[in-house]
C-alpha cells in the first residue's frame, strides 16, 4: 500500500500556482480560482433563469386577452394524445403543444388584429388554428382563411369552434401545401393582415406569392413567426445547439435578409419568444 496521502482535487504542486495576468502574478490558489469562477457562472446562470422564467409567468399571469374560444382551443390542444395520433395514422406528421402559437404570442395577435381591425386575415400554416381564433376574437368583423396542410386539423378545430358559431362562421381552412393553396386565392379579396407560421424553409416564397399574385392590400401587415429561429439567424455556425434545424434556421436567416432589402417591404424584428417580425407592405414602391 502506497504511503502517498491523498491530494485533494484542488491541492498539490499547483494549488497556489501563480497566474499571470498583464504581467502581474496572482497568488490566489487555484481552488479558490476555481471555485470562484464556478460560482460566480452558476449564479450568473441562475439569475437569468429565474428573471428569463419570472417575466414568462409574470406577463402571462397579467396578459387577459385570451377569450373563450382561444381558451378551448388551448386546453384542448393540450389534452389531445398527439403521439397516439401520430401512431395510428390519423395526422401527417408527429405534432406536440410546442407547435402551436404561444398563449403570450397569441395575445399579441388578437391585440394586433384589435388596433388594425383587419376585414380579411390570412393564415399561413394553422396547427390548432389558436392564432386564427386569436385574430378572429380581436375583431368582430374579420374573416380569416386560414392554410393548412393536414386535413385532421381542420375537423380537430371544427369540433372545438361548435360552442362557438360566432367565430367559426367567419373562418375558412383550405387544405394542402400552402404554395399550392396560395395559388388558388382570388386576388380581388386582398388580405390587410398575414400570419406566416409554415414551413420555415418557405417563408420567402410565401411573401413573393402574396405579392405576385396581388393578394396584400395597400400597407398590409404580415407577422412572420420564429424569425429568430432557435439563435441560429444571429449566431456563428459553430454554436450549433440544434443542427438538427441548421438548415431552417439558414433559410430564416436569408428570409430576414431578403424582408430588410426588399423595396416593397419594411420590417420590425421583436424578441418575442423565438422572434415574432411585424413587416409592412407598400405596393407603390414594389419591385420584385
Amino acid at each position: 500500500m502506497s504511503d502517498q496521502k491523498y491530494v485533494g482535487r484542488f491541492l498539490g504542486s499547483n494549488a497556489h500556482e501563480g497566474r499571470r495576468n498583464n504581467g502581474a502574478t496572482s497568488n490566489l490558489a487555484t481552488a479558490v480560482r476555481w471555485s470562484t469562477l464556478s460560482e460566480r457562472l452558476q449564479g450568473l446562470l441562475n439569475e437569468a433563469h429565474e428573471i428569463s422564467e419570472a417575466q414568462e409567468r409574470y406577463c402571462l399571469e397579467l396578459s387577459t386577452m385570451e377569450g373563450a374560444s382561444m381558451r378551448a382551443v388551448r386546453e384542448k390542444m393540450l389534452k389531445t394524445p398527439w403521439q397516439a395520433e401520430w401512431e395510428s395514422g390519423r395526422t401527417l406528421f408527429a405534432y406536440g403543444e410546442e407547435m402551436s402559437t404561444d398563449a403570450l404570442e397569441a395575445q399579441f395577435l388578437k391585440a394586433l388584429s384589435a388596433m388594425k381591425r383587419p376585414q380579411r386575415a390570412l393564415e399561413i400554416g394553422m396547427f390548432t388554428g389558436y392564432g386564427a381564433v386569436a385574430v378572429l376574437e380581436g375583431c368582430e368583423h374579420t374573416e380569416v382563411v386560414s392554410l393548412e396542410i393536414d386535413s385532421y386539423l381542420k375537423s380537430w378545430l371544427a369540433e372545438c369552434l361548435t360552442d362557438f358559431p360566432g367565430v367559426s362562421r367567419r373562418h375558412r381552412v383550405l387544405t394542402g401545401p400552402a404554395l399550392d393553396t396560395l395559388k388558388t386565392l382570388d386576388p380581388n379579396e386582398k388580405f390587410d393582415l398575414v400570419f406566416v407560421d409554415a414551413n420555415k424553409a418557405e417563408y420567402r416564397r410565401y411573401v413573393e406569392l402574396l405579392i405576385s399574385r396581388d393578394l396584400l392590400a395597400e400597407h398590409a401587415t404580415i407577422v412572420a413567426d420564429n424569425t429568430l429561429y432557435c439563435g441560429i439567424p444571429f449566431t456563428a455556425p459553430a454554436f450549433d445547439s440544434q443542427p438538427k434545424r441548421r438548415a431552417f434556421g439558414e433559410a430564416i436567416r436569408e428570409f430576414n435578409r431578403w424582408v430588410a432589402t426588399h423595396d416593397c417591404l419594411e420590417q420590425v424584428i421583436l424578441p418575442l419568444r423565438d422572434g415574432v417580425s411585424l413587416i409592412t407592405y407598400k405596393p407603390k414602391r414594389a419591385k420584385l
